[in-house]
């Protein structure tokens, strides 16, 4: 399991060149919260920002993210996937609610197995003082959550939710 933070300003390296091509600057989820693909950010002065899909990555390593294409394309191949930073539809501050209207806190990071690229739970946050006084939740999640125009919504018996660690 992964986290999104520990993989994001991850270096990506091409396979057989050992070239660094860019850093990851976010991860990319279909809607059935399935990882598609890492965008790379490139250059230092003037960063510009390309797609990878999950199929050219060869590993998602501790120190850096190890792929098999040296052309990134221009732009994702489905504009609908939602990012925890890009897009129209970023995942990060968006609010979790159950289906009965309790709202759980704000999306603060995704947890993911990279073996299979599939979205587990998602780390929620209360606000700064909120997260100081009683920490973060980690919020696993055994189905998709629906994820709405303006907010994702949980049905509590198929979420499960835990003290998490800053």
């Amino acid at each position: 399991m992964r986290k999104s933070q520990e993989v994001i300003g991850l270096s990506i390296i091409h396979l057989q060149t050992g070239r660094k091509l860019g850093t990851v600057s976010d991860l990319l989820f279909d809607e059935r919260q399935k990882l598609r693909g890492i965008v790379l950010e490139e250059g230092s002065l003037f960063k510009r920002q390309r797609f990878i899909p999950i199929s050219d990555v060869v590993s998602i390593g501790r120190d850096a993210v190890v792929v098999d294409n040296e052309q990134p394309s221009p732009n994702p191949q489905n504009e609908n996937w939602m990012g925890l930073y890009t897009g129209q539809k970023k995942l990060k501050g968006r609010t979790i609610l159950t289906n009965s209207g309790y709202e759980m806190g704000f999306v603060e990071n995704v947890y993911f197995l990279e073996e299979v690229g599939t979205l587990i739970g998602y780390e929620l946050s209360g606000g700064i003082i909120n997260d100081i006084r009683e920490g973060r939740k980690w919020l696993k999640a055994t189905k998709p959550l629906v994820w709405g125009e303006d907010v994702l919504i949980a049905s509590p018996d198929q979420i499960e939710v835990k003290d998490a660690k800053i």
